[in-house]
């Protein structure tokens, strides 16, 4: 029959039209089985198959055949449509669709609400990414921070939100909730951010590439951008100068105070090792990640294949071979180039102390020894890595020995660059010393090079070790004059260990009784 709104409104489950009358108004019957039914439109407005269905609510249905297959999508309910005629109009928009697409609209629509970015999805393609990329693949500890961001927002519970559902205020409001750890606040939202860019990029460019229509969206998070929310970089230099923060020892203050203080405390604990790795980093300026694994070059070189040994694994090389002589040589540091550094005498003095302590280790764990490859080896046999990998609360107890308040291990890595800036290094030698990610960066150098490196690094370690007389005489060569120097530091008593007893102790105890 020809559909008007009060014949819709009519209809009920317990009866159903059997035809029209002379008047063309419909003839009921009763439906006591309560089946549903549907009444087709004969409107001439109408597209083929539109019609109205009757079940517990009353829905606008259209059905059509293509290719064989029947679809029936729902218009919408009948209490959306104050006119029936918007129902006809949208009935006809799902028919072209119906037929375009050879799909039920309603699956379709399902399938890509389904399918729509959350942030928990723009995180594990991000993740994915970081992880799998040729270039520059991410680090074990990038992705431990990535873990850690998605980790706040699934306490935030945002995870499972579609991100066209965030909104720009919320963001800010939330952003600004956190600013009471303002880093680590900063931090996870930059990630957020980047990881939504990331995805809604790789999508557009799908679409483009697949000729479909471009999804649109935004990101959210850029809301903080675009409000100059994070803090600027001059805000956090005056930060970090008003807390204490990446404050380099100072040439004329406190970095001899620091040399002469971790001197003495090499011999306490068997606290050589953490020592030698400690000194070393400020002698090299390198990174906390880049060193602690080396091993000895001379080691590697006893096996088979050793070129590709060298090459690939970071070592110290302590001969003279006539083309580098000493060297430290970094393997797949934090830009991903191999970063190769001369070793100045007093280096190669300290490296050599730690040989002899090496052998000492090899004879009281064996040759087969799991860190007995390594030039700074774990003082654990239970490690994991067999090599030395924090120094923290070591330098911790330093630190307080020289009274500084403040002080981290990549503070070693800046109070390198501090000397270098008071002997006026050049630029370019500063950049090769610091291995900043740059093309120019490399293992391999001309010997014109090589020779201007290893006469800066000298200077460099001189200039740093001639702040602590007792450390510069200790490490020396033999015909160079020893300085005058006061009496060595003399170290704090140790504070009496609390809790419970080492497992150590506690079977010694065990075994004297």
């Amino acid at each position: 029959m020809v559909l008007t709104r009060a014949i819709v409104l009519r209809l009920r489950r317990d009866e159903r039209p059997t035809g029209v009358d002379a008047n063309g108004k419909p003839i009921f019957e009763a439906n006591p089985d309560g089946k549903d039914y549907i009444v087709w439109d004969e409107a001439r407005t109408a597209p083929p198959g539109f019609g109205v269905r009757v079940s517990r609510k009353k829905t606008y249905v259209l059905r059509r055949k293509v290719g064989g297959r029947s679809f029936m999508p729902v218009v919408g309910n009948v209490a959306d449509f104050n006119d029936i005629e918007d129902a006809r109009a949208k009935a006809a928009v799902l028919a072209r669709e119906v037929v375009e697409t050879r799909a039920n609209p309603n699956e379709t629509a399902r399938k890509a609400e389904k399918a729509e970015l959350t942030l928990r999805r723009a995180f594990e393609r991000y993740r994915s990414f970081l992880a799998t990329r040729v270039n520059r693949k991410a680090s074990d500890e990038s992705l431990r921070v990535h873990d850690r961001v998605v980790g706040k927002f699934n306490a935030l519970g945002w995870l499972d939100r579609k991100i066209r559902e965030l909104d720009p205020d919320e963001v800010v409001t939330k952003f600004g909730e956190g600013m009471d750890k303002p880093s680590a606040n900063e931090q996870m939202y930059r990630w957020a951010s980047t990881a939504v860019n990331k995805c809604l990029s790789d999508d557009i460019l799908g679409a483009k590439v697949k000729g479909q229509q471009v999804p649109e969206g935004a990101n959210p998070f850029e809301v903080l951008t675009r409000r100059q929310l994070f803090r600027s970089p001059a805000t956090l230099t005056r930060e970090r100068q008003a807390n204490g923060a990446r404050t380099p020892l100072g040439p004329s203050t406190t970095l001899g105070t620091f040399l002469e203080a971790a001197w003495s405390k090499k011999d306490i604990n068997d606290g050589a090792t953490g020592v030698h790795y400690l000194i070393l980093m400020l002698l090299w300026g390198c990174r906390a990640s880049e060193h602690a694994a080396c091993r000895w070059g001379e080691l590697l070189s006893m096996h088979g294949e050793s070129g590709a040994a060298l090459a690939n694994t970071s070592h110290v090389w302590l001969r003279d071979d006539g083309e580098y002589g000493p060297y430290v040589l970094f393997h797949d540091t934090k830009n991903h180039c191999d970063h190769r550094l001369p070793i100045a005498p007093m280096a190669l003095n300290l490296l050599r102390q730690r040989q002899r302590l090496a052998a000492e280790e090899v004879a009281r764990r064996g040759f087969n020894a799991k860190s007995r490859p390594f030039v700074f080896p774990a003082r654990s046999r239970f490690s994991s890595t067999g090599h030395y990998m924090d120094a923290t609360d070591l330098l911790g107890r330093i630190r307080d020995e020289a009274g500084i308040a403040r002080l981290t291990r990549h503070d070693l890595r800046r109070s390198f660059g501090s000397v270098m800036r008071s002997l006026g290094v050049d630029e370019g030698i500063k950049s090769r010393f610091f291995n900043h990610g740059s093309t120019n960066v490399t293992a391999i150098y001309t010997a014109a090079e090589w020779a201007l490196l290893r006469r800066e690094m000298e200077r460099i370690e001189q200039a740093i070790l001639v702040t602590a007389p007792n450390v510069f005489n200790a490490l020396k060569p033999p015909e160079w004059s020893p300085l005058a120097a006061p009496d060595p530091h003399e170290c704090k008593p140790a504070k009496p260990r609390s809790g419970r007893p080492r497992k150590d102790a506690e079977a010694d105890a065990g075994s004297a009784r």
